[in-house]
């Protein structure tokens, strides 16, 4: 099930099947499928994260990950400008972007997987460097090494917060505010 929802959509990209133009909507099919497969498998959403019991808490931790590197993406920015031209992109891209790719991604990449892989009782570390691989791996699509490498970097400090906390929320804002700076300041 790994292959087909997770590498199959962006070797399908990468390959030309399905057009870049159409990566939201696979984004959006991929994740309609995975809410619909954790619902068949009736996974609590606690669960998958879903829970403000240790929000607080997860949130200090996250956040001076967060701020230190989008002091770094803006001081980039400033001192060379955009590494990538997204000054074309639309305001409603945004918008979908914070409402939809980032909460999604994160399901798709945290709360279900590692969910998952913990059913077949993976060691934590292996469902770790599993899921930042992959989330990067998505990000190949974008055919720039830095946007990959970026990815598992980050993927693997995301994966390594989830795992602690076990919660969406934080890592989705981060996900989120990271984002839309990096898209901003033309980072990726």
């Amino acid at each position: 099930m790994i292959s087909f929802l997770y590498i199959l959509p962006v070797v399908l990209i990468l390959t030309k099947v399905i057009p870049f133009s159409d990566r939201f909507l696979v984004l959006t099919i991929t994740g309609a499928l995975i809410i619909g497969l954790a619902m068949l498998n009736e996974i609590a959403p606690a669960d998958l994260g879903f829970n403000y019991q240790n929000l607080l808490p997860a949130i200090k931790d996250i956040l001076p990950v967060t701020i230190i590197s989008s002091v770094l993406m803006i001081v980039f920015y400033l001192n060379h400008g955009m590494r990538i031209d997204n000054t074309g992109i639309p305001w409603y891209f945004y918008v979908f972007y914070i409402s939809l790719s980032s909460p999604l991604q994160e399901f798709l990449y945290r709360s279900y997987l590692f969910n998952r892989l913990a059913q077949i009782q993976l060691n934590q570390g292996y469902i770790i460097i599993i899921t930042a691989i992959l989330y990067s791996f998505a990000h190949s699509i974008y055919q720039d090494l830095l946007t990959v490498l970026l990815s598992l970097i980050i993927g693997l400090y995301w994966a390594y917060h989830y795992n602690r906390f076990k919660n969406f929320y934080s890592i989705t804002l981060s996900h989120t505010i990271l984002g839309i700076i990096a898209i901003l300041t033309g980072s990726v």
